[in-house]
């Protein structure tokens, strides 16, 4: 039996559904199968790179600068905008966002009508995922291009969620000028964060993508509430806004509120992004910052034009920066830029302290122990008591108190100048190499210079027990515990000869006893009266004044105790930095420590020889380093007091290191390494 041929009609009805199965099966690979299957491209991340920006120990926002591609950008989490931002930007931008795959029809195809009905382009089909793409990879508006970001566009929703897709856009869309992301925008416009507008302020940014320049609100206010009027009815058409909700809105009138720089944290803030460019959150306390900056800005003001005040605060006992005033200059003035408290300055009798401390260490001297106060002649030096008298004999704590000249420059050729050298800077003081050598006994009396920040954090490790800790300025730095480079009961026999219940400071007679906080203080004026210092701790804070001029110009009226000590006093009565409760005083006999034993002759570094050079292939050079002793000696590597772990072997990174040892009366050698 012959098998009919099947006719025409069902050849061609056969045909058409082989090419429609076809075009099915290839739209199914290329919307669905490829695009799950590629992967995006590696150079694409949710979040864009930042613009630095400073936040203060609690995560609030102090200061924030361009970044390097000379844009303002500040990405945030999507939970950190404000929900009114989120849904005005997917109600006019994209509102079938939530439901769509990356491309949606039903906006294809409205296009579509509307440009063949006018003839010429008048809307768009552009989701948010493709105007993401967009942004992600900029290209020209062509078909073709159209075509690839429709294609990245499923991608995009394969590989990422709604949430990070949303959070992405939020983080990079062009806001006008240099603006990218709602966060920049925000604060530009209105100088709050994203999370904090209201709903017409929300709106207003959310409609600024659709053409940034032309609707800026700060150029063009009456396009941008246009454009945001628009935006709002898109809101109340969602379901989002009542229609009372709507009313206000609409009425409310566009307000902006740029952001002012606030006054006594720019240097501080320049300095903090000198060392860490990316910013983040510093142990800087912004509230104790203003509440110090007014003082002394106040302070600066009673004195003579152009004298400027720099002020430090640090926590014990972690050392955190809580307060850094740099100068209290103007703003716009070049002394605006100048950082006082990092500026290497003479700082007058502020090292006598630790001059004292040094001898009380060795127990060969104590508080109670008789100084001679009288004239010296050191090779031609005369130098003076600051009053230009002298009082024969005076006990350690007298000479001490009264900041006499005389008994400390004996004191320090008595325990040794290089002793005395290698505890300040194991307290923590910034000193330059060989200062001891070079300035001679005029060390104690500010014949070096050093900087406010490291002079406030060498009282911090008094005010510790004579537990060194620097200053920290980032959060995510931790204090680390280091031995002691001076004995509790000596930092407490400094603490009680300099107590102020012992000497009262400046408008101390004023105040009722109850309302006197306890500290220890130290004044100190440099030659030619160019530097006045105040410095002191209370065991919860140490605190540093420095008042001069940026120029460095003499002033008579620049001595500590007139125009420094009484900015400090005023600081230890702040609230937040009191301490009503002084430390338990030490008694003469606790002052002592054992003595090392005297060593005979200077000591010798043996190993490694000055001039060493090394090689670290892997990035660390290890030396073992020798003396040709070993009792009583303190090792110090860039004058850095080394403790026991660390010496053997001692690891050295590349560049060039000094290593210095100091005996027991106060001798001292030093070789110098490069480690290439």
């Amino acid at each position: 039996m012959k098998r009919s041929l099947p006719s025409p009609k069902k050849k061609t009805r056969r045909r058409w559904l082989r090419v429609v199965l076809g075009v099915v099966v290839v739209g199914v690979f290329l919307l669905v199968v490829l695009p799950a299957v590629l992967p995006l491209p590696a150079s694409w991340t949710p979040l864009p790179a930042a613009s630095p920006e400073l936040l203060d120990r609690r995560g609030v926002v102090v200061a924030r600068r361009v970044g390097e591609d000379d844009h303002w950008c500040f990405p945030r989490e999507l939970g950190d905008f404000s929900p009114w931002l989120v849904k005005a930007t997917v109600a006019v931008e994209d509102s079938r966002f939530w439901t769509h795959h990356g491309v949606d029809p039903l906006a294809v195809a409205r296009a579509a009508r509307d440009n063949l009905t006018t003839g010429r382009r008048v809307s768009g089909a552009s989701t948010l995922t493709m105007q993401l793409c967009r942004l992600l990879n900029e290209k020209p508006r062509t078909w073709p291009n159209k075509l690839t970001e429709a294609f990245q566009a499923l991608q995009m929703e394969h590989g990422w969620s709604k949430e990070t897709i949303l959070t992405a856009y939020l983080n990079r869309a062009p806001y006008g000028g240099n603006l990218r992301g709602a966060e920049a925008a925000a604060w530009r416009y209105f100088g709050i964060p994203a999370k904090d507008l209201s709903v017409a302020q929300a709106a207003l940014i959310a409609g600024l993508p659709q053409s940034p320049e032309r609707l800026r609100p700060d150029r063009k206010p009456e396009a941008a509430k246009v454009r945001r009027d628009t935006v709002l009815r898109a809101l109340f058409r969602e379901g989002f806004l009542g229609e009372k909700a709507l009313a206000e809105a609409l009425a409310e009138p566009v307000r902006l509120h740029p952001p002012v720089p606030e006054e006594g944290f720019s240097q501080w803030a320049e300095s903090a992004l000198a060392r860490r460019s990316a910013g983040g959150r510093t142990t800087l306390d912004a509230d104790r910052q203003r509440e110090v900056f007014q003082l002394a800005r106040t302070h600066a003001d009673s004195l003579a034009p152009g004298t400027q005040v720099a002020v430090v605060v640090l926590e014990l006992p972690g050392g955190q920066i809580r307060a850094m005033i740099g100068g209290t200059a103007r703003r716009g003035s070049p002394a605006s830029e100048f950082n006082a408290a990092l500026a290497r300055r003479s700082p007058g009798s502020t090292l006598k302290p630790f001059v004292y401390g040094a001898a009380f260490a060795t127990g060969r001297r104590g508080p109670e122990s008789v100084l001679l106060d009288q004239a010296m002649d050191e090779a031609g030096w005369n130098p003076r008591n600051f009053d230009r008298e002298t009082r024969g004999e005076v006990t350690a704590a007298e000479a001490l108190r009264l900041s006499l000249n005389l008994p400390a420059l004996r004191l320090a050729r008595e325990t040794g100048l290089a002793r005395c050298a290698g505890v300040m800077r194991a307290c923590g003081v910034s000193l330059a190499p060989e200062a001891e050598r070079r300035a001679g006994l005029a060390l104690v009396v500010g014949g070096a210079e050093t900087d406010l920040l490291s002079l406030t954090a060498s009282y911090a490790t008094l005010g510790r027990g004579g537990r060194p800790g620097g200053a920290l300025w980032w959060a995510d730095e931790v204090y680390v515990g280091k031995p002691a480079v001076l004995d509790a009961n000596v930092c407490r026999a400094l603490d009680d000869i300099l107590s102020s219940a012992k000497t009262a400071p400046s408008g101390w007679e004023a105040l009722p006893p109850a309302r006197r906080p306890w500290f220890m203080w130290k004044t100190g004026t440099s030659s030619a009266r160019r530097d006045a210092w105040a410095l002191g701790h209370n065991t919860r804070f140490a605190i540093g004044v420095w008042v001069g001029r940026p120029d460095g110009a003499g002033d008579a009226t620049l001595t500590g105790h007139e125009v420094a000590e009484p900015l400090l006093a005023k600081l230890f009565t702040l609230a937040a930095l009191r301490q009503d409760n002084p430390p338990p005083p030490a008694t003469p006999s606790a002052v002592k420590t054992p003595p090392m034993k005297p060593a005979s002759g200077r000591v010798r570094i043996v190993s490694p020889g000055d001039g060493t050079s090394l090689l670290a292939p892997d990035g660390v050079a290890e030396v073992f380093p020798r003396a040709d002793r070993e009792a009583g000696l303190v090792w110090l590597l860039d004058d850095r007091p080394l403790g026991e772990g660390e010496m053997r072997p001692l690891k050295l990174a590349p560049g060039r290191h000094e290593l210095r040892c100091v005996d027991s009366d106060g001798g001292a050698d030093a070789v110098r390494i490069e480690v290439r």
